[in-house]
């Protein structure tokens, strides 16, 4: 696995701090506690695949292509989500997500299973905001537990993944709203194995692929309701 690039860990923890700088106390009406707005999120979309290479047999035979664009056609993206807005500017989530590329050129299907822990930074303050549309910043990052099978094994790996994007949050009522993202996707090492016996010796570079979501949020714990 590749090293973590100095300038994505420095971006990210810009983005992070720029939400915490921004981010205000809430006001008296919402103020029950930190965690006393909550919601649980469902979204899922499709995920074209922008780049990535790989290389090396599997099973004994070289891979038909050198790129992943070329061995998996555009792929389905689902998450789900917990969230909750600590403050005007800054919300805190966690993701559970799953995406899905099916195979061309006779290769192998690849997955991954992302756990992420993420923030989103909102231009107007959701619990509050009579706005139509709110739009927002968002980054996530943690472990993606990836699979490509092959007839004797997987050839996937547990790596590093981080996107960084922007949404729009429509409120409906209350309690529920409607939102869209668009996640610029790394994915870092998905696939790696090396197992003589099998004559497998793959290895692929950083993949990003272009999740577009769209997804509905229900509030389960608003302020008049703490």
């Amino acid at each position: 696995m590749d090293l973590i690039p100095k300038k994505l860990v420095f971006a990210l923890t810009g983005l992070l701090l720029a939400g915490l700088v921004v981010a205000e106390k809430p006001a008296t009406a919402v103020a029950a506690g930190e965690f006393a707005w909550q919601s649980l999120s469902f979204d899922g979309g499709v995920d074209p695949i922008l780049s990535g290479s790989i290389a090396g047999p599997i099973d004994g035979t070289p891979v038909p292509a050198t790129q992943m664009s070329q061995l998996e056609n555009t792929g389905i993206d689902f998450h789900l989500r917990w969230s909750s807005q600590l403050a005007a500017h800054l919300g805190l989530r966690f993701s559970v997500g799953y995406a899905s590329f099916s195979p061309s050129l006779g290769f192998h299907g690849f997955s991954a299973l992302p756990l992420t822990v993420g923030a989103t930074v909102p231009l107007f303050d959701p619990r509050v905001t009579l706005e139509p549309v709110i739009p927002y910043l968002a980054v996530d990052l943690g472990p993606s537990f990836n699979s490509l099978p092959a007839n004797q094994g997987n050839v996937g790996s547990v790596s590093f993944t981080v996107d960084v994007g922007a949404g729009l949050l429509v409120p409906l009522t209350p309690r529920f709203s409607l939102y869209g993202e668009v996640l610029p996707t790394m994915i870092q090492g998905p696939i790696s194995a090396n197992d003589p016996q099998t004559h497998t010796d793959v290895s692929s570079s950083v993949m990003w692929t272009l999740p577009v979501l769209l997804g509905i949020t229900y509030n389960f714990k608003i302020p008049h309701s703490s």
